[in-house]
């Protein structure tokens, strides 16, 4: 027989959670830009050719078809909510908290930020004379991002408030014990998941291939696309694995090329356990993360994680096999710590 889940979200709550989610990231987002495309398809037969589509500094740089807009529209207006939803409702599952509540929010905020954009840049061409001076889109873009907190705020408020359960502590298979002198050192490793892995490096693959397409053609502003390429295999390689090892000084947790590190030394720990971690549900997603509840770590995988909570900070979290005997060692000197210090000892490698 199963064990339940205390983390999960009570059956009742969850229906009525979701329904809400689905009203304001998904129904919502389709009738702004149902609204917003029907005023835009009024207008475009009052347009010419080409309109103002991209702004600088000094106004309006780059033009092409009105119907740019509509497409842009469809795009960011419906298509961003349309992938919120179905991501957030495969991810979080039965573990929903604040972190959905937050991405039902951000889809209906973005649905209404593209329908002003796209509306208002084309408002403020209406009835230009053909060689009359496209204004500033600066008033456009404040309105934009007004739209965008306001619908996303009552969007957050329309939704109920669920509190995410945090998972239960985990026990050890072995029992971990540390005699007087002793050094223990557990090592382990947490590496994403494969499927995601594969995702990214084909997309840096895309990346560079573009970036190689782009110079060879001598496209200007071809660096950009290199540089954009370089920044991204930096993250990828930066977030892909971590080394994670906990010795009487404390816990550490590096990238395989070094940087990131974290490194909480023994004595600013207060406790260390193992709890079972849900990445989207709790923590919006998978990498170094931060929580709405203040919790913050290295998200690789949902599963068992060593949860370290600090005397001055918030817990941080680490998911990774065997995160049952490494937290507890990791209780094991916190406790040994406020006792007598040893003096000599014998070393041991624990896995």
């Amino acid at each position: 027989m199963a064990t339940p889940d205390p983390t999960r979200t009570p059956p009742a709550t969850l229906r009525r959670a979701r329904r809400a989610f689905v009203l304001v990231a998904l129904v919502l987002p389709v009738l702004i830009v149902a609204v917003s495309a029907l005023v835009l398809t009024a207008w475009l037969p009052s347009f010419p050719t080409d309109v103002a589509i991209h702004w600088g500094v000094d106004g309006a740089d780059g033009s092409g078809p009105a119907a740019t807009y509509l497409w842009v529209l469809l795009g960011v207006g419906l298509g961003i909510p349309v992938l919120l939803t179905v991501t957030t409702l495969v991810a979080v599952g039965a573990h929903w908290g604040a972190t959905a509540r937050l991405l039902g929010a951000t889809a209906a905020g973005m649905s209404a930020f593209a329908g002003v954009i796209c509306l208002g840049s084309l408002a403020i061409q209406r009835d230009l004379p053909p060689s009359g001076e496209v204004p500033g889109i600066a008033g456009v873009m404040a309105l934009a991002f007004a739209a965008l907190l306001g619908v996303g705020a009552m969007a957050w408020f329309a939704q109920p408030r669920v509190q995410s359960v945090p998972g239960a502590a985990l026990e050890p298979r072995h029992d971990v014990r540390v005699g007087d002198g002793e050094r223990v050192v557990w090592v382990g490793t947490t590496t994403m998941p494969t499927g995601a892995l594969v995702f990214l490096l084909l997309v840096l693959l895309g990346l560079v291939a573009l970036a190689v397409t782009m110079l060879v053609m001598g496209t200007p502003l071809a660096w950009v696309s290199g540089l954009v390429a370089l920044v991204v295999g930096f993250a990828l390689a930066a977030t892909a694995s971590f080394r994670v090892r906990v010795t009487p000084d404390g816990i550490d947790a590096r990238a395989v090329i070094g940087w990131p590190r974290k490194t909480i030394p023994v004595a600013e720990i207060a406790s260390a356990r193992a709890v079972r971690i849900s990445p989207f549900g709790e923590f919006g997603g998978w990498g170094w993360r931060l929580a709405p509840d203040g919790r913050s770590g290295i998200v690789m995988r949902q599963g068992s994680a060593i949860e370290v909570h600090r005397r001055d900070h918030g817990p941080f979290v680490v998911t990774i096999d065997g995160a049952e005997e490494a937290a507890a060692l990791l209780q094991a000197y916190v406790d040994r710590s406020a006792g007598p210090a040893p003096s000599g000892g014998t070393e041991r490698t624990a896995r």
